[in-house]
C-alpha cells in the first residue's frame, strides 16, 4: 500500500461530488488528471467562503470558524512541497468541490456542510502541528470489530469523509480486508465509519471517528449490532 493509490472508490466519491448541481445529483463527470498542489486548494476555498451568504449567526460562526483554520493552515503550507501526496491533495480538492456545490443549499445545510469543513481542517491542522509543522502525511488505521467487547470477524468497514457525508452523499470506500482487525491508510480528518456483515447486509451504528493526532498508526473499535454475536 502506497501514499499515492487512488481506489477505484475514490474515485467515484470525487465524481459524486464535482460537477453536481447539488449533493444528491447524480455526478457529470469525474475531474481528469492529478488533483491539484494542497495550496491552491487551501486558495481555493478562502476564494469560496468570500460567496457564503450573510444570512444567520450560526452560518456566520460556521464560515468564520473555517477562515481562521483556513488561515493557519495557508501558513504551514509555505513549507509543504508543492507534489504532495495525491491522497491528501484529493482530500481537499473535495473539500473544495462540496462547499461549491453547497454555496446553492439553504442556510441549514451550508452551515452543516461548513462545520464539517472546520472540523475536518481543524484535524489536519492538529495532525500538522504535532508532526513538527509538516505535510503529516497518512495514518495507518487498523479496525477492531466488537460484539460486546470481543472480536467479531468477517465485516466489512465502510469509511466516508465526515465532509461528503455532510453534503449527503453516500458511497463509501471500503477496507480491503475482512475484520477482525483491518487496516487501511487514511489521510487525517474526520470520517463516518461503520461495518457491514457481507453475507446478511446487517449494518453496525454510524460512527464519527477522528484520524490524526500527529500519529502515524491508529486503532479504532466499532461495536457491532449485538444480535451478530
Amino acid at each position: 500500500m502506497v501514499w499515492v493509490r487512488l481506489t477505484t472508490a475514490s474515485l467515484l466519491l470525487m465524481s459524486q461530488v464535482i460537477g453536481a448541481q447539488a449533493p444528491t445529483t447524480a455526478p457529470a463527470q469525474a475531474r481528469q488528471g492529478d488533483p491539484p498542489p494542497i495550496r491552491e486548494s487551501l486558495r481555493a476555498l478562502g476564494g469560496l467562503l468570500a460567496k457564503v451568504p450573510n444570512s444567520s449567526l450560526d452560518l456566520n460562526f460556521a464560515e468564520w470558524r473555517v477562515r481562521v483554520v483556513l488561515s493557519k493552515l495557508e501558513t504551514l503550507s509555505a513549507n509543504w512541497p508543492a507534489q504532495s501526496p495525491a491522497d491528501y491533495r484529493l482530500n481537499l480538492e473535495r473539500s473544495v468541490a462540496t462547499l461549491s456545490n453547497a454555496l446553492t443549499l439553504p442556510p441549514d445545510q451550508l452551515t452543516a456542510v461548513l462545520e464539517a469543513i472546520g472540523d475536518d481542517l481543524e484535524v489536519k491542522l492538529e495532525h500538522c502541528t504535532l508532526s513538527g509543522g509538516k505535510l503529516g502525511g497518512s495514518v495507518v488505521v487498523n479496525v477492531r470489530t466488537l460484539v460486546g467487547g470481543e472480536e467479531s470477524r468477517n465485516w466489512q468497514v465502510l469509511y466516508l469523509p465526515r465532509v461528503l457525508a455532510a453534503s449527503g452523499v453516500t458511497a463509501a470506500d471500503r477496507f480491503p480486508q475482512l475484520s477482525s482487525p483491518t487496516h487501511e491508510t487514511l489521510v487525517p480528518g474526520r470520517y463516518v465509519m461503520w461495518a457491514r456483515d457481507p453475507s446478511t447486509d446487517r449494518v453496525s451504528e454510524r460512527t464519527v471517528v477522528k484520524v490524526g493526532e500527529g500519529r502515524g498508526e491508529l486503532t479504532l473499535d466499532l461495536a457491532l449490532p449485538a444480535a451478530a454475536r
